[in-house]
């Protein structure tokens, strides 16, 4: 219900002040800005959930070995390379790496998965500490790595053809 001002003038609100047509158009930009947003995030996150997917690794653990029997042993990863802060060494073959979203590509957090060929021995040095993993010569292996802890699988999706 419109008041009264001084003056006998009667105040319409907003719609008096900017007129019909500016209060809808404010109304479809603001309402399609929203559905812009949402949109994206949705496709967003389909992309996170089937990235992660398709590098998801399952597979039997590599053998691990301490520092001590690594260098017992003579292994060497000699081809080593940096993954945002992570020094990964391997002894041969090819590697592919990804950020993969965490629970599935669902989470807020991101893993780092590196898939190889065939690397006979993996090193992992990070913040958190040092691994060694020996999947053996010709043997395909992945690293999953949450929170600077690696996890590692003799399994890998990753061929030079499929790059």
């Amino acid at each position: 219900m419109p008041t009264r001002l001084g003056g006998g003038r009667r105040d319409f609100g907003v719609v008096r002040r900017f007129g019909l047509a500016h209060v809808i158009g404010a109304v479809v930009v603001i309402t399609t800005g929203i559905g812009l947003v949402t949109f994206e995030a949705i496709r967003s996150r389909n992309a996170q959930i089937a990235t992660a997917r398709a590098w998801a690794i399952q597979g039997p653990p590599c053998p691990t070995l301490t520092q001590a029997e690594f260098q017992a042993k003579r292994y060497t990863a000699l081809k080593t390379f940096d993954y945002d802060g992570i020094a990964i060494g391997r002894t041969a073959g090819d590697a592919s790496c990804s950020d993969v979203k965490e629970a599935g590509g669902k989470g807020l957090g991101t893993d780092k998965v590196c898939q190889f060929t065939s690397p006979a021995t993996l090193t992992v040095v990070s913040k958190a500490g040092s691994w060694f993993f020996v999947p053996g010569a010709g043997q395909p292996a992945s690293l999953i790595i949450h929170r600077d802890a690696p996890r590692c699988v003799m399994a890998s999706n990753f061929t030079l053809q499929t790059e």
